[in-house]
């Protein structure tokens, strides 16, 4: 069984009230999703409150979901991505003036100094590119979204997903040897 159908499956019986379903559905993609709020954020309390959110709207609208209309694993990335972008409509000005402060605490997880500052400098250089290549960095890399997803997610081929990538990669090469 793949993945898609095991939380296909584990989303159906969330509809029936199987709170072990939604236990399930969040050790999966918590971890994955806060991640992705982090590298967008920079901001880990915001960060925390975006993944909590996505979380109570598939809550309340489990209802909504359609096993035949896709897959389940597009479906919670796309309200990922639908929170992440009503954040920074409704609150980028407040946000601005905490990354200064709050900004710099995304890789207190790293192990050592020398990948905390490589990190930063990669961060810093994708933070230049266009918000789509900032967004399709994230959801690949750090959320680990497979091209399968993010096919569905952005209603891009698999194949203009992966040239999208490649040429991300290769631009993220050139920026970082200058």
């Amino acid at each position: 069984m793949s993945i898609n159908q095991t939380f296909n499956k584990e989303a159906e019986s969330l509809q029936q009230g199987d709170t072990r379903a939604a236990e399930v559905i969040f050790d999966h993609f918590a971890g994955p999703i806060h991640s992705f709020f982090m590298a967008r954020t920079r901001h880990r309390e915001t960060a925390q409150d975006l993944t909590q959110e996505v979380f109570l709207k598939v809550i309340k609208s489990i209802g909504q979901f359609d096993r035949k209309s896709g897959n389940f694993t597009a479906w919670i990335w796309q309200i990922a991505r639908n929170a992440l972008i009503d954040f920074f409509r409704l609150k980028k000005p407040s946000y601005l003036a905490d990354m200064s402060e709050e900004g710099n605490n995304i890789p207190e997880e790293r192990s050592t100094v020398q990948d905390t500052a490589y990190f930063r400098e990669i961060m810093n250089i994708i933070e230049t590119f266009p918000q789509e290549d900032q967004e399709l960095f994230e959801m690949h890399f750090i959320a680990d979204v497979s091209y399968a997803d993010l096919s569905r997610i952005t209603g891009k081929s698999e194949t203009a997903l992966r040239v999208a990538i490649h040429r991300f990669r290769k631009k993220l090469q050139d920026r970082f040897h200058d």
